[in-house]
């Protein structure tokens, strides 16, 4: 089993699109996929989420261990389940900051390596314990980019803060763009400027487009609803660089 944390410093740069979208690909390839949504916001439980289970208290994560089957719910994805966030999620910066140790995530988690092949953790915008918890259990981190500058220097305070204060290696930071336009100067310049300013290269790119935002509408992953459209490829593009990465197969 592998695990993904996505995750950025800032909001609104489509980090719950891409995951929904990411855990379609899963599903297309036959991976048996699990969505942890830990935004408060609960963006991805709205968007997969059938509330057919109870979800989980923000004590509950505090645990030593956890009876997931309790919480997990099916989605309307063969293979895809999430287990869904709720509003009390904000309480749990504050919780885990007091009562559990630094890889308290990455030890529950491993109770779940018999049912699933890969995990998607969709995490709360901003660093907090919650975030440095998840960054701690993943394989792989990967950060949606806006090509701005002020979306470029984040990043690069993210790593910093990254490498040195939670001691995640470098290689298991994994930044690729967002709602790229390439008609527009500003975005050319910034993708240019940040593939030489780095040790490899960006994980890949996805276009904008107003069919990502749609998904809030007809919650459905781009991938399955326009999977001939441009930003559906740069979407396989992207899940096929995410396994390569991590060496994914099926562990199960």
């Amino acid at each position: 089993m592998k695990v993904v944390a996505i995750h950025s410093q800032k909001g609104g740069v489509g980090k719950t699109s891409i995951t929904l979208n990411l855990a379609h690909e899963a599903m297309s390839y036959g991976f048996e996929t699990l969505v942890i949504d830990m935004d408060a916001q609960g963006s991805a439980t709205f968007l997969l989420g059938q509330g057919s289970a109870p979800r989980l208290r923000a004590k509950d994560w505090l645990k030593s261990d956890i009876d997931w089957n309790s919480f997990i719910e099916t989605t309307p994805y063969n293979g895809v389940y999430i287990l869904p966030a709720r509003k009390g999620l904000r309480k749990l910066d504050r919780l885990m900051s007091d009562a559990v140790s630094a890889k308290h995530l990455k030890q529950l988690l491993k109770s779940l390596k018999k049912q699933f092949d890969l995990v998607l953790i969709d995490c709360p915008a901003g660093i907090n314990t919650v975030t440095e918890q998840a960054y701690r259990a993943a394989d792989l981190v990967l950060v949606p980019l806006t090509p701005t500058p002020l979306c470029l220097q984040s990043y690069a305070d993210l790593e910093d803060y990254a490498t040195r204060e939670i001691n995640v290696e470098a290689g298991n930071i994994a930044p690729f763009f967002n709602r790229v336009n390439q008609r527009l100067a500003l975005h050319r310049e910034c993708l240019g400027s940040f593939a030489a300013g780095q040790a490899l290269p960006p994980l890949g790119w996805v276009r904008s487009t107003t069919l990502m935002e749609r998904m809030a509408l007809n919650k459905q992953a781009v991938t399955d609803s326009h999977p001939e459209h441009p930003v559906s490829k740069d979407i396989d593009e992207l899940w096929k660089a995410v396994v390569r990465r991590l060496d994914l197969h099926h562990s199960r």
